[in-house]
């Protein structure tokens, strides 16, 4: 429900959002009356809580009063608390049932070959090191202004760089998530195809990554060998035209909406994103999930306290 001044997120919330500063005086939805000045962003009750009692926004529990709170009190730390794993936990809602026609419908991508379907038909140049991001990006603006308006049928050519690789363990975790991390872009079905390009006398070293596993089927080469960045650029330029030539016939068609999976990240929030992009992001993956897809939350230190709502 949206009034004028401020946003109501759920009718089960006893809480509304300001979308403007709110005058003393001013209406609010449900017919409470601002009590006192509400900034915008800032949160105002549209119905008494008593204190003890559950402060409810998004249709979920975010904290207790602290004392009695009035409607058209504006609530804030002053009178909120959070208190992790004690508050009360409201049941997410269901999506709604998807239909049989819903379930019919499909998307026009990228059907790769080991089964997967992108929506892109992008060439990767991934780094197995930081000293190799430098030239992983000439290479891509290389590319970009040279080859891809020669293959219409390529999205562009995309410089996957990190800051590790080398000054690090060869065993451990920090090297297994990054191996974990890279092979994740290399299978990417968003890559049509992909140049895997190093040093060569990083701890990370690309025959780590074997022809029968991760780099099957990936070209690549290490700088060093090349006999430098510039001799590795206009090398670049000839291994990825050919991979050009092949990914570039790659012709999109229909598969199944069920077979799209989404990736959910912070882009950069502000006092507005939560109540704006948020909760259209979460509509529309509600939807992609009723029929059979895939949403995936990257940025798992932000769900603290909603756990309950992924289990």
């Amino acid at each position: 429900m949206n009034a004028s001044n401020c946003i109501l997120l759920s009718p089960a919330d006893n809480v509304a959002v300001a979308n403007g500063r709110i005058e003393i005086g001013t209406a609010l939805p449900g017919g409470a009356v601002a009590s006192a000045l509400i900034e915008p962003g800032h949160k105002v009750a549209i119905k008494p809580i008593a204190a003890g009692e559950a402060v409810v926004k998004y249709a979920q529990a975010i904290g207790r009063a602290t004392q009695d709170i009035a409607a058209g009190e504006h609530v804030h730390s002053h009178n909120l608390v959070f208190e992790s794993g004690r508050l009360p936990v409201v049941p997410p809602s269901e999506a709604e049932h998807a239909t049989e026609a819903d379930r019919a419908r499909t998307f026009m991508g990228y059907r790769r070959a080991d089964g997967r379907a992108g929506t892109r038909n992008f060439i990767g140049i991934v780094a197995s090191v930081n000293c190799s991001a430098t030239v992983c990006h000439s290479i891509a603006d290389t590319a970009n202004r040279t080859l891809l308006p020669k293959y219409p049928g390529i999205d562009g050519f995309v410089p996957i760089v990190h800051g590790q690789g080398c000054g690090m363990s060869g065993t451990g975790d920090g090297m297994m998530v990054l191996h974990r991390t890279l092979a994740g872009y290399a299978r990417h079905p968003n890559f049509g195809g992909v140049l895997m390009v190093g040093l060569g006398c990083e701890v990370n070293q690309l025959t780590l990554y074997g022809q029968k596993g991760v780099a099957a089927g990936k070209r690549h080469f290490n700088i060093q060998d090349a006999g430098g960045s510039r001799k590795s650029v206009e090398k670049a330029m000839g291994v990825l035209a050919e991979i050009a030539e092949e990914v570039g016939q790659l012709k999109r068609e229909p598969i199944p909406v069920s077979e799209i999976v989404v990736g959910l990240q912070c882009g950069g929030s502000d006092g507005m994103s939560g109540i704006t992009a948020n909760p259209a992001l979460g509509a529309a993956v509600d939807i992609l999930a009723g029929v059979g897809g895939i949403g995936i939350l990257s940025e798992t230190t932000e769900i603290y306290g909603a756990e309950h709502l992924l289990a």
